[in-house]
C-alpha cells in the first residue's frame, strides 16, 4: 500500500501498518477522507487513536500529511487506496470506521450497497466496532454526479429500507446503532473542509448513521 508521509510517498505492507496500528489503544479509519483535515484535527485531539484516512487521489492527502509530520503528530497516517482495493488482510484492523460525506464511486457504493462493498466495510471493524456514515447529497444541487450514479433522492425511509437493511444481514454482521437528521449548521464541527463548505452552502438535509458490529 502507498502512504503519504509528509513529502514522500513510501510502500508499507500490512504486516507493518499492523505492528504500527498496536501502539495504540483504537484505530479509526476514516474512508473517502478527501484532503485529510479531519484526520489531521483528530489526531490532535486524541493522540492515543491512530487515525488513518484513505483516499484514492494521492495529491490530495499531501497538504494534510506535511501537516501532521512537522507537528509530529505519527497518530496521523494517509493511504493511497479505497475501498474496492483495500487488501482483504486488513480485517478487523479498527474500532471505528467513518465515511464522512462521500463523494465518486465511494458515495455511489454507500447509497446504491452492494452486498460485496458492504461487508467489505464491515469486515474492517473489530467486533463491537462502529461504522459511522454522513450523508448530505442532493439530486437537485449536484445533478451530474448524481445522473452518473444514478443516486436516489435521499430521505430517511430510504436509509432505514435500502442502507440498513443492507449492512443488517447476516454476511455483513451490523445492526443499527442510530440514524438521525444531522443538523446542517453542526458539519462545521467535524474538521473537513468539504463538510465546512456544505455547512456554509445551500439548504440540504444531512443524515448520520451509526452500525455496531455484532460480536
Amino acid at each position: 500500500m502507498k502512504w503519504v508521509k509528509g513529502n514522500k510517498t513510501i510502500e508499507i505492507s500490512v504486516e507493518e501498518l499492523r505492528e504500527l496500528t498496536a501502539k495504540y489503544t483504537k484505530v479509526h479509519i476514516d474512508l473517502g477522507t478527501g484532503d485529510g483535515r479531519f484526520v489531521y484535527e483528530a489526531a490532535l485531539r486524541d493522540q492515543n487513536t491512530l487515525y488513518i484516512g484513505v483516499d484514492p487521489v494521492e495529491r490530495q492527502l499531501r497538504e494534510y500529511s506535511v501537516k501532521s509530520v512537522r507537528k509530529g503528530l505519527g497518530n496521523a497516517m494517509f493511504l493511497v487506496s479505497s475501498l474496492e482495493n483495500l487488501p482483504a488482510t486488513l480485517a478487523e484492523l479498527a474500532g471505528k470506521v467513518s465515511v464522512i460525506l462521500p463523494w465518486g464511486s465511494l458515495l455511489g457504493q454507500i447509497v446504491n450497497p452492494s452486498q460485496e462493498a458492504v461487508n467489505k466495510l464491515s469486515a474492517l471493524l473489530k467486533p463491537s466496532g462502529e461504522l459511522e456514515i454522513i450523508l448530505g447529497y442532493s439530486p437537485d444541487l449536484e445533478p451530474s454526479e448524481s445522473d452518473r450514479l444514478e443516486l436516489p433522492d435521499l430521505s430517511q425511509e430510504y436509509v432505514e429500507n435500502v442502507i440498513v437493511r443492507a449492512f443488517e444481514t447476516p454476511s455483513a454482521g451490523m445492526k443499527k446503532d442510530m440514524l438521525e437528521i444531522f443538523p446542517k449548521e453542526k458539519l462545521t464541527d467535524i474538521g473537513s473542509n468539504w463538510a465546512k463548505k456544505l455547512a456554509f452552502g445551500k439548504p440540504r438535509q444531512i443524515y448520520r448513521l451509526t452500525l455496531i458490529k455484532t460480536p
